[in-house]
């Protein structure tokens, strides 16, 4: 899962793409690029770190253009940090700057075709070259050369994409996978028009949320703003449910759904699963939390309470790349007020249990002082591997999938009580038709092998021994 912004106006749009990829910066810490074409060539800086980190008052200056691209990375394939960077670019046949956020199925095969051209680990830089190859293939550069390449694409990368990239000459480019799967929206400024992972992104920028792109839906933006949309290859929607139970923004509005608002409703419907409850109080793992914990607090009626402060300068152990970065961060992350919760009969909401790894950390910190402590999840178990773009490939990490039952779980967190939200109870709260939770049930949106799975399963595995010495 990665963020991307692209931007085209009547102006230099570097500052813009900027401001949007720090309104992104919680969807990827890696690293962070941005991409402007300026009529002649593609100026490109990219960087390893935040986007704080990467781009300067100097280096934004001279990234001249007015269309561009942005993105920030978290790695879910590559082993390569300093060459899996977006975005990327390709100068012949035509100048192309890229961005990617998904993951491709399929992409070991395509990796095999253009294993002589490209340099990272990444599936992006793939999918770049292959667009490219789909867009050479007409003599002729235009909107409807552009649209028939991306329909041969979409016909031929098993996976999930939001795509936004910078043809020259002609303009903006931003597609959404048939089944739309990761999130896309489009938004305007006057004549200015931009897409982004969020519509937070949008309104850090200074643009109206317009609409999400739709499944199999790709729209070409030529300068002076004159929109292009087609939808050409829509299946039924699979929005990945985790977009709006972790990953993006509160303040964000995601297939004309307030994400703060179905945490809200998250929360309430996760009371409703707890039949009866003795808590002195309810507390949230801060952030992501917080939203659901009032929303239940207020449907048992239990005080709400800050039981738990965040380190803010600490980014999203999550999405770290190794579980021994995620671990060491664990420990200057979070901390309890021992005013709060010592002696207290403690009910905790999360937002999910993927590893186990943190909820176990957070579980033994809050019961040095609390009398018991009763943890209750907006999500529903996560059982199976995710193809498509959250680093969970692996079945053996997830802690579901390797205990027997809830009270196994329950046990290996070391919490009193553990209650997971229902399937029916997370649709309901969502309230989104479509979803995708292959995590949950193991219905994937596409077709996947087994023989294909065990083989990502194994790269990941690989990929992070590779990674986690690369960032030493």
């Amino acid at each position: 899962m990665c963020g991307i912004v692209g931007v085209i106006g009547q102006d230099n749009v570097a500052l813009d793409i900027y401001q949007g990829l720090l309104a992104v910066q919680h969807r990827g810490q890696d690293s962070a690029g941005i991409a402007c074409f300026d009529k002649v060539r593609i100026n490109l800086k990219k960087g390893l770190g935040l986007v704080s980190e990467v781009f300067t008052e100097d280096n934004l200056s001279r990234l001249s253009g007015k269309a561009g691209i942005g993105h920030v990375r978290y790695a879910t394939a590559g082993s390569t940090p300093l060459l899996d960077m977006s975005p990327f670019v390709v100068d012949i046949p035509h100048a192309i700057a890229f961005a990617h956020n998904g993951n491709t199925v399929n992409y070991l095969d395509w990796e095999q075709v253009f294993r002589e051209r490209i340099q990272s680990c990444c599936d992006s830089e793939i999918l770049l070259h292959l667009f490219s190859d789909k867009l050479s293939q007409d003599k002729h550069l235009d909107v409807a050369s552009v649209f028939d390449a991306v329909l041969s694409f979409m016909k031929d990368v098993n996976g999930s994409y939001s795509i936004v990239a910078v043809v020259e000459r002609l303009g903006l480019l931003a597609f959404r996978d048939p089944h739309a799967n990761r999130p896309l929206v489009m938004g305007k400024r006057g004549n200015d028009v931009a897409f982004a992972s969020e519509s937070a992104a949008l309104d850090a920028m200074g643009f109206e949320l317009v609409r999400d792109l739709l499944p199999g839906e790709a729209v070409f933006v030529e300068p002076g703003g004159i929109i292009h949309e087609k939808v050409l290859l829509p299946k039924a929607p699979r929005h990945c449910m985790f977009e709006w139970v972790y990953f993006s923004r509160p303040d964000s509005v995601l297939e004309g759904k307030s994400v703060y608002e179905t945490r809200i409703a998250l929360g309430k419907q996760l009371a409703k699963a707890i039949e009866r409850s003795d808590a002195d109080l309810v507390m949230a793992v801060p952030d992501t939390s917080r939203p659901a914990a009032a929303g239940l607090a207020e449907e048992l009626g239990k005080p709400l309470a800050e039981g738990m402060i965040k380190n803010r300068y600490i980014g999203r152990t999550f999405i770290m790349p190794t579980q021994e970065g995620r671990e060491r961060a664990m420990r200057v992350k979070l901390n309890t007020v021992k005013s709060v919760v010592k002696g207290k009969h403690v009910l905790m909401v999360d937002d999910s249990i993927v590893r186990g790894t943190t909820a176990r950390r957070i579980v033994k910190l809050v019961k040095k002082d609390a009398k018991t402590l009763h943890l209750a999840s907006t999500c529903p178990p996560i059982k199976y591997p995710c193809f498509y773009g959250i680093d969970f490939p692996i079945p053996s990490e997830l802690v579901a999938a390797t205990e027997k039952d809830e009270d196994g779980v329950r046990k290996k967190l070391g919490a009193d009580a553990l209650t997971y939200q229902s399937l029916d109870g997370l649709k309901k709260a969502l309230g989104v038709k479509g979803l995708c939770t292959a995590c949950l049930d193991g219905d994937y949106p596409t077709e996947i092998p087994v023989d294909v799975r065990k083989k990502l399963e194994a790269v990941r595995a690989n990929e992070r021994k590779k990674v986690g010495s690369a960032y030493v």
